[in-house]
C-alpha cells in the first residue's frame, strides 16, 4: 500500500555440512549450498515446486469492469480447512542432498496480519538436483548448519535520499539488535533479531531521522508532496525463532524446542566480500572461511570472524557497537560505522547430525510493527511544525488511536513523549507481535478468523453517482454488517501537502480514508452520491463480525474482527462521468489554459498533470498536435461517457513542454471532426 516501501534489501539461506561425500565420490571437508545474498543459487539450490494455497478463492475486485490490483495474484489451490488464510508451499533440493520444504503462512486477522509464520522442514533425502532420482544414498550428514542472512532497511527507497540518505535505500543506516539467552534483557523470553532506522549524519543538524520523517520530495519511488513530516519509518522489523528442533528425528516425530537455537546470532557487514559475494559450493577455501563464520559469528569493525571459543551469540550487538550506552532515543552515532553498505544480521541453527531420511524442523516469524498510520502522521507532523524540537512532548492515546492534550499525560490512556521516544516504542510493538506469532504456533495455528470478505466487489462510475456492488461466499454473510471506506485522489491514503499558506503546508486530508457507510449484513450494494466531478475515488469494503471473545494466540478480545481491507482495496480510480455530448460543438477542454502554477482549485486536485475533455461523443478519437502539426498523442475514447482525461504526456511517455496545442476530436460514429486549441504553461 505504501509506494516505494520495502524493509529488506536481500536475504540468504545456506545449508552447510562437514565431511560430505558427493554423488561423484569426492569428499569435501565442508560443503555449503547457497542461495543469496548476491547469488541466485544456480547449481546449488533446485526449485521443485511452489504453490499458493488459500482458505478461499481470491475476491474479484473491479473498477468500471476491469480488475484492479497492486500485484497480480493467482491461487493454485483452495483448501477450506487451511488454518492460515494463505500459504506458499515450496520444495527445494540442495547440492548437499537436503530437501527443504517451506511453508510461509499469512493470516488476515488485523492482530496477526503483520507477520509471516514460516516453517522449514529439512530432510536428508540424498537428492542433489532437480529430478526424482536419489543420487546420494545411505550417508549420515555431519555437523549440519542452516544459516539465514538478512539485510534490513526501513521505509526505503521512498524515505531515502533527501529524507534520510541515499544509502538508506540499501540499509546503510539500519540499526540491528538482538534479544535472547546471553544477549540483551528486554524483559521478554524469546530469541530474536530486529532492526530500525537510526541516526543519519548530515541530517542531525536539521532534524532527527529516527522514525524517518518525510520532509522533502524526491523523484524516485516517492509519493509527491508527502512532505508534512509523517513518520515513514516508525516501525521495527525482525525475525523471531518460534521453534527449533533439539536434534534430527524421523519424519512426523515431535521434537522439543531447543532454547539454545539459533546457535549463532550475529551481525554481518553487508559489503563483507568474504561472506556476502561470490559464494560457490565448489570453492573449498571460501567454504572453509564461511564455515568458521557460521560456527563462531562476527567480531568488531573492521569485521572479522570471531576467534575460536567465542560465544556465537555475538555481544555487543551491532546496535551496542554504535551506541555503547544503549541510549537509542538520543543517539548521534552513525549506524554504518563507516561502511557504505551498512549492516545486517544472521541466525545459524546447528550443528545437527542427520541420518538418511531424518528431518530437522525450524519455525520462524518475520514481522513488521510500530506506530499506527494515524499516530505516525500526527506525531511526525507535530514534530515538523515545532521546528524539529527533540524535547517537545506529544500526546497520543493509543487505545483510542487519537491525539490527546499533553497536560493529560497519564490520564485515561493519554501518554506524552518526544518524537524519538514514541518511535522507540515500536520495539515493544514488535515484541508483542512476536509473542502473538509464538502463541499462534503453540495453539496449533488456531488464531481466530475474521468474517470472510466479499467474493466480488465491483465499483462502477456513473454520471451522478458511483455504484458499489458485492457478493458473498457461500455462508459468508457477516454477522454484524459491512463498512465502506473511501479516499480521494490516491489509493494509498497518505495525506500530502495541498498548498502552502504563510510558509506552512496545508494538509490535504481528503486523501485519508474515511468511513462513509455502515450497512446491515443483508446489504449487497451502496450508491455513493457524495462525490464531486473531476475527482478520483478509491474504496474498500470490510465485513464486520461479532465482538471477539476468543483470546487464542494472544488475540485481543472485546473488539469486532473485520475482514482485511486488502482483499477489496481498489487501486484504480472511480469518478463521476458526464453523459455523452449531443454535438461536437459541446466539447470543451478544462482547464484552458493549463498552468502548473495555478491553484488546485483551478487545476484538478487529484493529479498534478491532468487535462479534461468534456462533452465528447460516446465514442471518439482525440489526436493532440503541436502548433507545428507534430502528433503528440492519440486517445481512444470508448467508454460511452462524455468525459476523457489526459495526463499531458506524449505517446512515448514524455511530459509535454509549454506551448500552444491543437486537439482534433473525431466522432467515431459519424466521422465528423472539430478542432480545439489549448495552452500549456509550465
Amino acid at each position: 500500500m505504501r509506494p516505494g516501501t520495502a524493509n529488506n534489501h536481500w536475504k540468504g539461506l545456506w545449508v552447510s555440512v562437514k565431511n560430505y561425500t558427493d554423488e561423484n565420490g569426492k569428499t569435501w571437508p565442508v560443503r555449503t549450498s547457497h542461495i543469496g545474498p548476491r547469488i541466485l543459487g544456480i547449481g546449488e539450490m533446485f526449485d521443485i515446486s511452489h504453490e499458493l494455497v488459500a482458505r478461499f478463492e481470491a475476491p474479484v475486485v473491479t473498477v468500471d469492469g476491469f480488475e484492479t490490483f497492486n500485484r497480480p495474484l493467482f491461487v493454485d489451490r483452495v483448501d477450506p480447512n487451511l488454518k492460515p488464510d494463505r500459504m506458499v508451499e515450496s520444495v527445494i533440493n540442495t547440492s548437499v542432498g537436503i530437501t527443504i520444504e517451506k511453508r510461509a503462512m499469512q493470516w488476515s486477522n488485523i492482530y496477526h496480519d503483520s507477520y509471516h509464520l514460516i516453517e522449514y522442514v529439512f530432510t536428508n533425502t540424498g537428492n542433489v538436483d532437480d529430478d526424482e532420482e536419489i543420487e546420494v544414498t545411505g550417508q549420515t550428514l555431519e555437523d549440519v548448519y542452516f544459516m539465514f542472512l538478512d539485510r534490513p532497511k526501513i521505509n526505503a527507497p521512498s524515505g531515502s535520499w533527501d529524507n534520510s540518505s541515499g544509502g538508506m535505500a540499501w540499509g546503510q543506516h539500519t540499526m540491528n539488535d538482538a534479544v535472547g539467552d546471553g544477549l540483551n534483557d528486554y524483559g521478554v523470553d524469546f530469541r530474536a533479531q530486529f532492526s530500525w532506522l537510526g541516526y543519519v549524519p548530515g541530517k542531525g543538524d536539521s532534524y532527527s531521522t529516527l522514525g524517518n520523517p518525510m520532509w522533502f520530495n524526491h523523484q524516485w519511488n516517492s509519493v509527491q508532496d508527502d512532505t508534512l513530516g509523517r513518520l515513514g519509518g516508525a516501525h521495527f522489523v525482525g525475525t523471531v525463532t518460534v521453534h527449533a528442533d533439539a536434534e534430527a528425528h524421523a519424519p512426523g516425530e515431535a521434537m522439543a524446542d531447543d532454547p539454545a537455537q539459533p546457535r549463532t546470532m550475529t551481525y554481518v557487514e553487508s559489503d563483507w566480500s568474504d561472506i556476502t559475494t561470490g559464494n560457490d559450493h565448489t570453492n573449498e577455501a571460501k567454504m572453509s572461511f564461511e564455515r568458521d563464520w557460521i560456527e563462531r559469528g562476527s567480531q568488531g569493525n573492521p569485521i572479522q570472524v570471531a576467534p575460536p571459543g567465542s560465544n556465537p551469540r555475538t555481544y555487543p550487538t551491532h546496535a551496542y557497537m554504535v551506541e555503547p550506552d544503549g541510549d537509542f532515543v538520543n543517539g548521534t552515532s552513525d549506524p554504518s560505522l563507516g561502511r557504505a553498505g551498512g549492516w545486517g544480521y544472521a541466525n545459524g541453527y546447528g550443528p545437527y547430525t542427520m541420518a538418511p531420511g531424518e528431518q530437522v524442523r525450524i519455525v520462524v516469524a518475520e514481522g513488521v510493527y510500530g506506530l499506527s498510520d494515524e499516530a505516525a502522521y500526527h506525531i511526525g507532523r507535530t514534530y515538523k511544525l515545532s521546528g524539529a524540537d527533540d524535547n517537545l512532548k506529544i500526546g497520543w492515546n493509543a487505545a483510542r488511536n487519537e491525539p490527546c492534550p499533553v497536560d493529560q499525560d497519564g490520564v485515561d490512556g493519554c501518554v506524552a513523549m518526544t518524537k524519538n521516544e514514541w518511535v522507540m516504542t515500536a520495539r515493544d510493538s514488535l515484541f508483542m507481535l512476536f509473542e502473538r506469532a509464538i502463541a499462534n504456533h503453540e495453539s496449533g495455528l488456531n488464531a481466530p478468523h475474521p468474517p470472510l470478505p466479499p467474493s466480488r466487489f465491483a465499483v462502477t462510475s456513473g454520471t451522478n453517482q458511483i455504484l458499489l456492488e458485492w457478493d458473498t461466499f457461500a455462508g459468508g454473510e457477516p454477522s454484524h454488517g459491512w463498512e465502506i471506506w473511501r479516499a480521494q485522489k490516491a489509493y494509498h491514503g497518505i495525506i500530502t501537502a495541498l498548498r502552502v499558506e504563510n510558509g506552512i503546508a496545508v494538509p490535504d486530508s481528503s486523501r485519508a480514508y474515511e468511513l462513509i457507510a455502515e450497512l446491515p449484513p443483508s446489504a449487497r450494494s451502496y450508491t455513493d452520491t457524495e462525490v464531486e466531478r473531476g475527482l478520483s475515488y478509491f474504496y474498500y469494503i470490510q465485513a464486520v463480525g461479532d465482538v471477539n471473545n476468543d483470546p487464542t494466540a494472544n488475540t485481543p478480545t472485546g473488539t469486532r474482527l473485520k475482514s482485511s481491507r486488502y482483499y477489496t482495496q481498489t487501486y484504480e480510480p472511480a469518478f463521476l462521468r458526464r453523459p455523452p455530448g449531443q454535438q461536437l460543438e459541446d466539447v470543451v477542454i478544462v482547464p484552458n489554459p493549463y498552468s502548473l502554477s495555478q491553484d488546485t482549485d483551478v487545476r484538478f486536485g487529484d493529479q498534478q498533470d491532468k487535462l479534461a475533455f468534456y462533452g465528447l461523443p460516446a465514442e471518439a478519437t482525440i489526436r493532440i498536435y503541436t502548433e507545428l502539426g507534430e502528433l503528440v498523442d492519440t486517445i481512444e475514447h470508448t467508454d460511452g461517457s462524455g468525459d476523457e482525461f489526459w495526463d499531458l504526456t506524449t505517446s512515448s511517455r514524455q511530459v509535454i513542454v509549454s506551448g500552444l496545442y491543437l486537439a482534433v476530436i473525431e466522432d467515431n460514429a459519424t466521422g465528423e471532426t472539430i478542432t480545439r486549441k489549448f495552452i500549456v504553461v509550465r
